[in-house]
């Protein structure tokens, strides 16, 4: 099979891609993008800090502004998922259903995607904007609210201290890893007022008009109006790990100043790479990987 030659694929088609595209394609680089249509923009009932956007903005609708902007450049997107890659800096072989791509540069844009806890009735709390899994984004809008983070041990701790910082009613579902908390952060819970719930939730009821009910392994129903799961992330990086790159213990890739990985020629952007993950944050990835890429080229 014959390997068409571009100058860059990148591989993702959500905010971070997108833009990167769009950027290459200024550039008049050849470039190709493959899209598995998993975007976390599709996720989210409406974000409102999206700089722009004052009143907001739905993530599918942003997803599609994002793909009028590189179709305004006939950026071309192939729609499916990488099937090998290989090869290295200036000759990357890339495999995808009934294609072969050759390329130059490779940037992965791939994002991660939430770790969801196990319960029945999450999807009618995430439809209902009562269950939410970034506080950055919408930490705001919880202002002076009953709020529950779900999450063990040190990182829900410490995501239930962020919320708290909107001046929240916050308990903190501990799932029964209270015990292996440091008392020295337990004292800070105490301190802001963060309560404790560390029985196991079974069920999650989303009743409108009444926020979100989580009851608990103990009989015990509790009501909240936001509940925030922070069971963390998995980050899409095994493409590159596969390739030799490096990343941090929870998956992203480390990434230099400008977004190149451990293994040349190879880049990444958006929260696949190593920052905070935020729609911002992989506007401005993509900005410096494409044009570090330009350049190298």
């Amino acid at each position: 099979m014959t390997a068409e030659r571009v100058d860059c694929l990148i591989v993702g088609g959500g905010a971070a891609g997108l833009t990167a595209a769009v950027y290459l394609a200024r550039y008049r680089r050849r470039l190709v993008v493959v899209d598995a249509g998993r975007s976390r923009l599709n996720w989210i009932p409406r974000s409102r800090n999206v700089p722009g956007f004052p009143e907001g903005i739905e993530g599918p609708e942003l997803l599609q502004r994002l793909r009028a902007h590189a179709a305004r450049y006939e950026v071309p997107v192939v729609q499916g998922c990488v099937q090998g890659l290989g090869g290295r800096d200036g000759a990357f072989e890339v495999q995808l259903e009934g294609r072969v791509l050759r390329a130059r540069k490779l940037l992965l844009a791939t994002g991660a995607r939430d770790v969801e806890p196990e319960l029945p009735g999450l999807e009618p709390g995430l439809a209902a904007g009562n269950v939410r899994y970034c506080p950055v984004c919408d930490g705001f809008e919880t202002q002076r609210q009953r709020v529950a983070v779900l999450g063990k041990e040190v990182h829900g701790l410490r995501e239930s201290l962020f919320v708290a910082g909107f001046d929240n009613q916050v308990t903190w579902l501990a799932m029964g890893s209270q015990q292996d908390v440091p008392p020295r952060e337990l004292a800070r819970l105490r301190e802001r007022g963060v309560l404790i719930a560390d029985q196991m939730p079974l069920h999650i009821h989303c009743e409108p008009g009444q926020g979100v009910v989580v009851e608990m392994a103990d009989g015990c129903r509790l009501t909240f109006d936001v509940l925030y799961p922070a069971l963390g992330l998995a980050h899409a990086s095994e493409l590159a790990l596969a390739l030799g790159a490096e990343a941090e213990e929870d998956g992203q890739l480390r990434v230099d100043e400008r977004l190149q990985t451990t293994v040349p020629g190879l880049y990444a952007a958006g929260d696949v790479a190593a920052g905070l993950n935020q729609i911002s944050v992989a506007y401005g990835h993509a900005a410096i990987a494409a044009t570090a890429i330009h350049n190298s080229l």
